[in-house]
């Protein structure tokens, strides 16, 4: 220490800390109970709206609405083909409002490739038997890898 002040307050590691909260708890309760609610993802994107605020000013909202509205756009073909549910497209909506759009695309990339893998396990176990992926539990992977600084 030596008499020097030591930050104790880091709001990027904080952010991270809620985001790495926000897909873990949203993977556990869509392994369990089939679903992720808005009481996690809604509050987890206002969160990163005013993180975004608070670090970008005006700029850095429009930064995350661009990047949510991207997640949605790109998203409800796949939605309404039934391959992911709504909860999937509000879980990468918020993780997209806690990082700018070059790692966000990274985790987007890789929350698929994720999920694909698992959905092929899945398929290979089941002996075609079982389709289900619960994607949150790929997009939860994908944050943990990127916030471990794997990718």
């Amino acid at each position: 220490m030596g008499g020097t002040a030591e930050t104790i307050f880091d709001p990027a590691s904080c952010a991270d800390v809620v985001l790495a909260c926000i897909t873990a708890i949203s993977a556990a309760t869509d392994l369990y109970c089939g679903k992720i609610f808005n009481m996690i993802t809604l509050p987890g994107l206002c969160v990163g709206v005013v993180l975004a605020f608070l670090h970008g000013g005006a700029a850095g909202v429009l930064d995350v609405l661009c990047a949510v509205g991207f997640t949605v756009v790109f998203l409800i073909p796949f939605y309404r083909a039934g391959g992911l549910g709504a909860g999937d497209i509000k879980l990468l909506a918020a993780v997209s409002a806690f990082m700018p759009a070059g790692e966000y695309l990274r985790c987007f990339a890789g929350a698929f490739i994720i999920g694909a893998c698992i959905g092929i396990g899945h398929l290979m176990l089941s002996g075609g038997r079982d389709h289900r992926v619960h994607f949150a539990v790929s997009v939860a992977a994908s944050v943990l890898l990127h916030l471990a600084g794997i990718y």
